[in-house]
């Protein structure tokens, strides 16, 4: 059978192997006979070997049809040791209740690709330094200085100018930076985020299918890369179908970097009933899910219908959203685990000069009940 460290490198052999070939997912393999010959071994020593790619669900065994090709695998890491930075434990602040959790699954996902690979991972929280503005750029040295040879950067706190002294301090240091933010640091750090504007425009693009034409962005402050992001896409959508826009359609509360918060809700529905009644928008595509919880609330205190009068849609899929039966774009939060795991295997199988990537995931719309069909006439809000 081999020993430990010999079904080790067959397994790295087996992983390349996939990858190389270009075999796609869901897609037959040669049998064990002609990929022992590829990797020139013997099919003893192989079997095992798809047996655990089996149990990593790399591999799929069909009775009476073969072996089948369940996920491109990931490359083998031989040990190597990962330090995920990440307020992992909260920083108290408003709007943030929900990040921990969301942390939690992001990590649980990039588990599920990196330990079957055999990479160590180490976690530094850093909320417990959360007061310290250099806390980032400090955490970063400590993980190279103890061994890391790739450094996660998730949802990190600081400035953009501290974060990006992080990864160039790393970049000094030959470990290999990567990035989950809604920030993006060019040359700086392999990136692996969703596409927001991709999510405003499903977003705005389903209002348009259901007969929408004046359709309004609650935005959150504007300093944020992710709502411009957003407010692109919401553009984008509208152009694509030639629809006009209308200036005061588009909405912030300011241009900081704060959080947004469930009153930025309000005030943007406070904002859009000032209009005429022949310029007040018939739907709302919110920033996010905070400030789309808050449009509703603030529509029905002023007897407005949802949807019947106002269509309102989300953005993240946060757990209010769903008990408000509100429909909004959810992000693919362990398609991003599993993806940044992916790309920090290949970046360490490239060695200290690996490039980095871009990789960004698309979001998905999430049907509920606060989004229908125009049937009612012009004017229609108080």
């Amino acid at each position: 059978m081999g020993t430990t460290r010999q079904r080790s490198d067959l397994n790295a052999q087996v992983r390349a192997y996939l990858r190389q070939q270009g075999f796609r997912p869901g897609e037959q393999l040669p049998g064990e006979r002609e990929i022992a010959a590829a990797l020139s071994v013997g099919r003893t020593a192989l079997r095992p070997v798809l047996d655990a790619l089996v149990r990593a669900e790399v591999l799929e065994r069909r009775p009476q049809a073969g072996t089948f090709l369940k996920a491109v695998p990931a490359a083998y890491a031989h040990g190597a040791r990962v330090s995920i930075i990440a307020p992992f434990s909260g920083t108290g602040e408003p709007g943030r209740e929900t990040d921990a959790a969301w942390l939690h699954r992001v990590v649980s996902a990039f588990e599920r690709i990196a330990v079957p690979a055999q990479l160590q991972l180490q976690l530094k929280d850093q909320a417990t330094c959360a007061a310290d503005p250099c806390s980032i750029k400090v955490m970063a040295r400590d993980a190279a200085e103890e061994g890391a040879q790739a450094v996660l950067l998730l949802h990190p706190l600081g400035t953009r100018e501290k974060i990006c002294c992080a990864l160039a301090l790393l970049h000094d240091l030959n470990v290999h930076p990567l990035i989950v933010s809604s920030r993006t640091y060019p040359g700086l750090a392999s990136h692996v985020y969703f596409d927001s504007g991709w999510g405003a425009y499903l977003g705005t693009r389903h209002l348009l299918q259901l007969g929408h034409r004046r359709i309004a962005f609650a935005g959150a402050p504007s300093g944020h890369q992710w709502v411009q992001e957003r407010v692109a896409g919401y553009q984008q959508a509208l152009d694509a179908a030639e629809v006009a826009r209308h200036a005061k359609w588009i909405w912030y509360p300011d241009n900081s970097e704060r959080l947004p918060l469930p009153q930025d809700g309000a005030d943007a529905l406070r904002h859009f009933l000032s209009l005429p009644p022949r310029k007040r928008p018939t739907a709302i595509v919110a920033a996010n899910d905070v400030i789309a919880l808050r449009v509703l609330d603030a529509a029905r205190r002023q007897d407005i219908s949802v949807p019947d009068e106002l269509s309102v849609i989300g953005f993240d899929n946060d757990p209010g959203s769903l008990l408000a039966g509100l429909t909004t774009i959810e992000r693919p939060t362990e398609a991003l685990g599993e993806a940044v795991a992916r790309v920090t295997l290949e970046r360490l199988a490239e060695g200290r000069h690996a490039a980095a990537v871009t990789h960004r995931l698309r979001p998905v719309l999430i049907e509920r009940t606060t989004a229908g069909p125009l049937f009612h006439k012009e004017g229609h809000l108080p």
